[in-house]
């Protein structure tokens, strides 16, 4: 049993334009919140708020997180015992996309974890260089906490769908083609990541055209993935802040800021994912997209990740 009253709270921001507004808000629902931000690298931030704190079990909050139920965090929060080592992920619902799973959403670490963890910029091998959860003993929580707002700007709203767009091609921290070299393209791509990840992906890749600078995103899941998937794209890089600034400030920015020119090359990237993978994309519309959301169930994502 973890007493999450007397968990410290950590929020986590870097460069989010939205973070302000998120950490007030959290602050006054839960006034026993700390802030660590600006600690570039998400290996050195996450062991930063396990350096501020000192309970055993630390709760941390994305900068682009809007909490839904704060009284959660005051709550006893059940666990097995085989369970006391593990990272406790919970759903998040993206604005974008409506989806549902442990992307962004509120975590509850051991702080001996958040002490020692290895992984992105500090890596030792590729499983960890890209996410936590491949390194890191986790256990996806099936309850909505949170609601990830990845649209406080274009290039935030970008920069989300290019991460994912890159990472759901992973599983284990490998590509899908390098696992099956043998298999044709899409048929590695689904025997690797499952098909819940597989819906993802898609929806990453059609689904957000009703909300502000969803498109943004859609584009950045779609190249994301062209990248990842079809161009040997290092994947390490979507953890690299420089990189990321770069990518953006030289290569999409001066391209993609007219909508038109975005517009065509995200409906190009879905010709050509379709083409390889057989992902089936469609370029829904504000009306198309807003119905989807309405309607979609999702997958229920709950259990562990990796085996301690």
């Amino acid at each position: 049993m973890i007493d999450l009253a007397t968990c410290d709270v950590v929020f986590l921001s870097f460069d989010e334009p939205n973070a302000e507004d998120h950490f007030e808000r959290i602050q006054k629902a839960v006034p026993r919140t700390r802030r660590v931000s600006g600690v570039k690298g998400f290996d050195a931030a996450h062991r930063r708020a396990g350096e501020v704190c000192a309970s055993p079990h630390v709760i941390t909050i994305d900068a682009d997180n809007v909490l839904l139920d704060p009284e959660f965090l005051s709550a006893r929060f059940d666990i097995a015992p085989r369970d006391r080592a593990r990272v406790f992920s919970f759903s998040a619902r993206n604005r974008v996309n409506g989806l549902r799973y442990g992307n962004g959403g509120v975590k509850i670490w051991p702080r001996s974890t958040l002490l020692t963890l290895q992984t992105h910029e500090n890596a030792a091998g590729s499983k960890g260089a890209v996410d936590f959860c491949w390194t890191v003993p986790y256990y996806q929580v099936n309850r909505l906490l949170s609601e990830v707002v990845v649209t406080g700007s274009d290039y935030q709203a970008f920069r989300a769908g290019f991460r994912e767009g890159v990472k759901l091609n992973l599983a284990d921290g490998q590509i899908a083609y390098d696992a099956y070299p043998d298999l044709p393209r899409a048929e590695a791509l689904v025997t690797h990541i499952g098909p819940r990840n597989l819906d993802r992906l898609k929806v990453w890749c059609s689904v957000g055209a009703d909300v502000e600078r969803g498109d943004w995103a859609i584009f950045g899941a779609r190249l994301g993935c062209v990248m990842a998937a079809l161009e040997g794209f290092n994947i390490a890089k979507v953890a690299d802040y420089g990189w990321m600034d770069y990518f953006w400030s030289e290569r999409i920015a001066p391209h993609y800021t007219d909508p038109e020119a975005r517009a065509a090359r995200t409906e190009a990237l879905g010709v050509q994912l379709n083409a390889a993978l057989d992902l089936g994309l469609d370029t829904l519309d504000a009306a198309a997209s807003e119905y989807f959301k309405s309607t979609f169930q999702g997958h229920r994502a709950y259990g562990a990740m990796r085996v301690v």
